[in-house]
């Protein structure tokens, strides 16, 4: 059972408790012991009952409206870009881009070899990228 239906029940039975101690003031005064403890009593109770009322109601469950999640071209550009790869920025995405490689799927398809010496790096180097291209390529 939910906190909140239990603190909810709790609530209706302060107050009806409440309610039935002022409804029989004139009996139940004297064996409470008096109007200061009798007050008190009523007191308590109303007050324990409308608190647990409060927070029943902050604990119901909350509405949640679902998003859908459609790909957009804005997302679908994200996911190709080229400076995705680790080592590649801004600068190296140019000179790829002047060699034909402009996605990470085009990347991905490129030959280390030829494409270290085009680009006069080292294979190692290049091949790392192939690998990181084709990671993000399966992890989309």
């Amino acid at each position: 059972m939910r906190l909140g239906y239990i603190l909810y029940i709790v609530g209706v039975i302060l107050l009806i408790g409440a309610g039935y101690v002022v409804y029989n003031s004139t009996t139940l005064e004297p064996v409470l012991g008096g109007k200061l403890i009798y007050g008190a009593i009523v007191f308590v109770s109303m007050l324990f009952g409308f608190t647990s009322f409060i927070f029943g109601y902050s604990l119901r469950p909350k509405k949640y409206r679902l998003r859908t999640i459609s790909p957009t071209t804005a997302s679908v550009e994200s996911l190709s870009k080229i400076t995705r790869v680790k080592g590649i920025g801004d600068k190296r995405a140019d000179q790829l881009k002047a060699l034909g490689i402009v996605t990470v799927a085009d990347l991905s398809a490129a030959s280390a070899e030829e494409l270290a010496e085009s680009l006069q790096t080292s294979t190692k180097i290049v091949d790392q990228w192939i690998k990181d291209a084709r990671t993000l390529l399966l992890e989309n």
